[in-house]
């Protein structure tokens, strides 16, 4: 009697790791971009919550999706899958004197039981992959953009896991990872046109060559740097489109065509205008005033407060975007009063703008309050230059602070 054999149909034979972790059996593997469409064909949709899974947010797809197009050398993590332990075999390698692998062999999965397989982490990735493909299929001129991209693979983690209550644990788990710090990101992320302003004028400055701290998102309290590199950033953004500007994509990938001239303008800013606008930077270039100084300073002026920084980069980009010349803007930040502490009628320019508080030692960062400052600034510069402010009433505002200090 001759049993027949059983022939099993299986959607996917690909070498394999096989690993344990937390109890369970996973495999590790990676598919060419192609070969996941046809193993994963149901499109990921926004209006259905999956069992295992958040609802799927659009723009954030669409983001990765262009991000894939754009970028020749992308890069995307491993999508992570469970599935039936039914569904799953496993043949391991063995070696050439017969002894048996416990991790390397060939992962098969039964055609009739795919659907087991289920997205606990990856939906957005997996939904731009889809559609990028979708995208380059329909313009006949990017076939080889299209070849190109399916010859690309992804990783995947497979995890032998169908209950779903544990898949969506795992997903929460899974997620548990510490963002990148803001410092970090602007330290590395070269596609972002003021991260790479903030890294060269960082080395190239005067002013803020060796005086920004690289480590930490802040500077500490007994730090001789004036700012951080991502408030730097930050800084330069609000230098060359505003405050409250927004630079799209678009415009970004047009600014990093001309690195030059934003170069040219963060360094005006840092190495004329603000050593102009105030003594206090003047002095750290003359050598007036050490390094080893700014953190007492930073206790007798708001000058070197990251807020009040910025708030001169916003003030600089409003005056300059009607007008070529900055140094009445200068003069006048030049003879205004900075010091902590101040009451609203100690001629206080910060208290004055509403950004600090009377008799206050720190400015306060809300968008709001900071916005309205940059504005009441440039409008008492621009009252002060045009006379609208009288000379005595002026001076003696100044003389009274002056007399109080």
């Amino acid at each position: 009697y001759i049993v027949p054999r059983v022939v099993k149909d299986y959607c996917l034979e690909k070498p394999a790791h096989r690993f344990q972790q937390g109890g369970r059996d996973a495999y590790s593997f990676t598919l060419d971009l192609g070969t996941m469409s046809g193993l994963l064909p149901e499109r990921v949709d926004e209006h259905v919550v999956k069992d295992a899974n958040r609802r799927l947010t659009p723009s954030h797809a669409k983001n990765i999706q262009r991000y894939m197009i754009k970028e020749p050398n992308w890069i995307l993590g491993a999508l992570l899958l469970g599935i039936d332990p039914e569904a799953v075999e496993f043949e391991a390698y063995k070696d050439n004197n017969g002894h048996t692998s416990k991790e390397f062999g060939e992962l098969r999965i039964l055609s009739s039981l795919k659907h087991t397989m289920k997205i606990f982490d990856g939906q957005h990735r997996r939904r731009a992959i889809q559609d990028a493909l979708d995208e380059l299929r329909n313009a006949p001129e990017q076939s080889a953009h299209l070849d190109q991209l399916l010859g690309c693979s992804i990783p995947v983690l497979l995890y032998v896991e169908s209950d779903i209550r544990a898949l969506k644990q795992m997903f929460v788990d899974a997620s548990q990872t510490k963002p990148i710090e803001r410092n970090t990101v602007t330290r590395f992320d070269e596609r972002d046109a003021f991260n790479v302003a903030a890294m060269w004028l960082s080395q190239n400055s005067n002013l803020f060559g060796g005086r920004v701290e690289m480590e930490r998102t802040t500077v500490p309290p007994a730090g001789k740097a004036l700012v951080a590199i991502n408030q730097l950033a930050a800084m330069l953004k609000t230098l060359d489109v505003g405050y409250k500007g927004r630079v799209s994509r678009e415009r970004n990938d047009e600014i990093m065509l001309d690195m030059e001239g934003l170069y040219y303008r963060c360094l005006e800013w840092a190495d004329d205008f603000l050593p102009s606008a105030r003594e206090e930077y003047d002095n750290l270039l003359a050598g007036e005033t050490d390094d080893s100084d700014i953190p007492t300073m930073r206790m007798e002026t708001l000058a070197f407060n990251p807020v009040v920084i910025r708030i001169f980069a916003g003030c600089y980009h409003e005056w300059v975007k009607d007008r070529q010349d900055w140094k009445p803007l200068a003069k006048f930040l030049r003879q205004s009063v900075l010091k902590p502490g101040l009451g609203t009628d100690q001629g206080s320019l910060l208290v004055d703008a509403g950004v600090v508080l009377p008799g206050g030692t720190m400015p306060v960062p809300r968008a709001q309050e900071v916005a309205k400052a940059i504005q009441f600034i440039v409008n008492r510069a621009c009252e002060t230059e045009l006379g609208v402010v009288t000379d005595n009433n002026l001076q003696s505002t100044l003389s009274l602070a002056e007399a109080k200090l």
